[in-house]
Order: C-alpha cells, then sequence, then structure tokens
C-alpha cells in the first residue's frame, strides 16, 4: 500500500500590516457575534500554528491543515451578511502554467458582501482591512534512479499572494514564502506511489482599496504537484 508523507508550515506575514489599535477604528462591517466568534477561533489557530511547526508522518490529514479547516468550516456556516469569500483550489494544464485555478460555487467555497471572484482574481468590493489567507497543498515524489544520482537535491516549494491595485502602478506581494519539501533520494525500487504531502499556508491583515485584485503564483514545475481535493487547496478573503 503506497503511504504518504505529511507535514505543514504556517507562515503568518505580518510585514505592511495595520497594527490592532487601527483595526478598530478602520473596520467597515459589523459582524454578528457568531461571525466574531470564528473570526477570532481562526486568528488564535492562525498564531499557534505559525508559533510551532507541525511534522506528523501520519496517512490522515495533518493536524494543523485540519484545524484550519475545521475553523474555515465554522466560518462558512456564519458567512451570511458578512463580506468574505473562500475559494477551492486545483491544478489545471489547459488553464495556466502559474497559476491554481481557483473556484468559486464549488464544495465549501462561497462568496459574499460584495468579494468576488473576477478572471481567477478576487476583486476587493470596498477600502477597509481585510484578512488575507491561502493553503496549497502538495504531494511531490522525492525517489529518484540511480541514473540521476549526481543531481539529488532539497525540492524547494513556494506560494505568494500577489496585489494589484490602482494605488501604485506595479503588481507588489502580499504574501510569498518558499520552504523545503523533501530532499531526493536514490532507489533502485520501481515506484510504489509513496509521496511526501507537504502544505504552505499563508495569512495576514492588510488595508486594501476598492478594485484591488488579488492573485496567487506557483511555480510552474510545482503546479502538476498541488492537491486538488476538498479542503486541501485554498484562497479566500474575509473583511475585520
Amino acid at each position: 500500500m503506497a503511504q504518504d508523507w505529511k507535514s505543514a508550515d504556517l507562515e503568518v506575514c505580518l510585514e505592511g500590516a495595520e497594527p490592532m489599535e487601527g483595526l478598530r477604528k478602520m473596520g467597515t462591517s459589523r459582524p454578528s457575534t457568531s461571525w466574531k466568534i470564528c473570526l477570532s477561533l481562526l486568528a488564535i489557530g492562525l498564531c499557534a500554528a505559525a508559533a510551532i511547526t507541525i511534522n506528523n508522518q501520519k496517512q490522515d490529514t495533518a493536524v494543523g491543515s485540519e484545524d484550519m479547516r475545521h475553523t474555515l468550516r465554522q466560518i462558512s456556516k456564519q458567512h451570511k451578511g458578512s463580506t468574505a469569500i473562500h475559494l477551492e483550489g486545483e491544478y489545471n494544464s489547459t488553464f495556466s502554467n502559474t497559476k491554481v485555478e481557483w473556484k468559486d460555487g464549488q464544495d465549501q467555497s462561497f462568496h459574499a458582501g460584495g468579494l468576488k471572484l473576477v478572471k481567477n482574481e478576487i476583486v476587493i468590493p470596498r477600502k477597509g482591512v481585510y484578512f488575507v489567507y491561502s493553503q496549497v497543498s502538495f504531494r511531490i515524489n522525492c525517489r529518484v534512479s540511480p541514473d540521476q544520482a549526481q543531481s539529488l537535491e532539497t525540492i524547494q516549494l513556494s506560494h505568494a499572494v500577489m496585489r494589484t491595485s490602482r494605488a501604485f502602478d506595479d503588481k507588489r506581494p502580499l504574501l510569498k514564502t518558499m520552504r523545503s519539501g523533501c530532499k531526493q533520494f536514490i532507489s533502485e525500487e520501481e515506484d510504489s506511489g509513496e509521496r511526501w504531502y507537504s502544505a504552505i499556508n499563508l495569512g495576514a491583515v492588510f488595508s486594501l482599496e476598492e478594485g484591488d485584485q488579488l492573485y496567487t503564483l506557483t511555480e510552474s514545475h510545482l503546479l502538476p504537484h498541488v492537491e486538488g481535493e476538498s479542503g486541501e487547496t485554498f484562497f479566500g478573503v474575509f473583511a475585520l
């Protein structure tokens, strides 16, 4: 039976984020009590995961990713009347060689309060403070045949959330990270289907302008290894 080795990392990038004192002043929405509770749970979960790198060699979903998915499921149930969007993603070779294809209205994905998906980008409906997050899960093969022994390397994984805005001329990264996936090793055995599972998580608070467009970038050689199952790869925004 094939075995999947799994690990999860959370990168919380707060550079350029608004201080908490400013968040209360600049917030543009008044969420319900249940929505506030869900946001608090997500914030606590993200902070905890940022402090601890989770490395669980299990066949089931990594603990960190599962906790995040559970919290996001809670949020999705409370989204009515709130400004939020949550998208599921997958690799589509006919769509793009640099971007995950994001989908709305499938599985647990939804949009509300003016946030919407347009040409694979999230469009911000009004100026305000937002939490932006994304996860991309990879399942990669670390085995190489003996004739490739001279080219052994550590597979590097990367993911970024980009911003296009009328406030500046160029495209700028909001969130980005690179991390080691696995070290390649020589194996004379036939490919058994064993893969190394790794998830990159990004999340931070930003002050965004009306009409801003957010999209993701993933290196082309990594896209075929993106996991497209429900809850594995996602991208979202919600107003604070």
